[in-house]
């Protein structure tokens, strides 16, 4: 994947390649703490943690970090419209120009170096994800009815980038009973 060479990157221009990159709630954390938290932290020195950007900052680190994995464990993203670009724009909706359009301090070596470490790691995930899914299937073989493998590979086909496989594989989870409650996968 090629992601475009920039001098500079403004938040909007590092989520709409993470949208390219299609990242996995672990890569996304990833962003997060390696990036994210160091925005927040300067705007939180520079600007006050009351200011708007600090506070967008603040929701996107969280969002990173927790919001997006919990949305997928909990069932929230299971329709094969509900890809990793999708949530993150769902996630930037209403979030002001001012937000969108700053500016980050990190040299845009050092992130375009990240969002390209994170694009192979995306690639590596995936092939790493797709041998396990063999295997899930061949657990479902011998135990059809059991919800939670029906949510295991919904979660794996999800991971794997098969969005509408992951949807049908939820809708058996469902209607076996699994619920978020229930479910004995809290976090990927």
């Amino acid at each position: 994947m090629q992601l475009p060479a920039r001098k500079k990157y403004a938040v909007k221009d590092v989520m709409n390649d993470l949208k390219k990159i299609g990242p996995s709630p672990s890569l996304l954390g990833e962003i997060g703490s390696k990036l994210v938290y160091y925005e927040w932290s300067c705007c939180d020195n520079l600007l006050g943690n009351d200011h708007p950007v600090t506070i967008h900052f603040s929701e996107t680190l969280e969002f990173m970090e927790h919001g997006f994995e919990q949305l997928l464990v909990e069932g929230e993203l299971w329709r094969g419209k509900d890809t990793p670009q999708a949530a993150i724009n769902d996630f930037l909706k209403g979030r002001p120009a001012e937000f969108l359009n700053y500016t980050l301090d990190r040299p845009a070596d050092y992130t375009r170096g990240l969002l390209e470490s994170i694009a192979t790691a995306r690639q590596e995930e995936i092939e790493h994800y797709a041998q396990m899914e063999e295997g899930v299937r061949q657990e479902i073989e011998e135990d059809p009815k059991n919800p939670e493998l029906w949510n295991k590979l919904r979660l794996l086909l999800w991971i794997i980038g098969k969005y509408n496989e992951a949807s049908e594989a939820f809708k058996t989870a469902k209607s076996l009973g699994w619920t978020k409650e229930s479910s004995g996968i809290v976090a990927l």
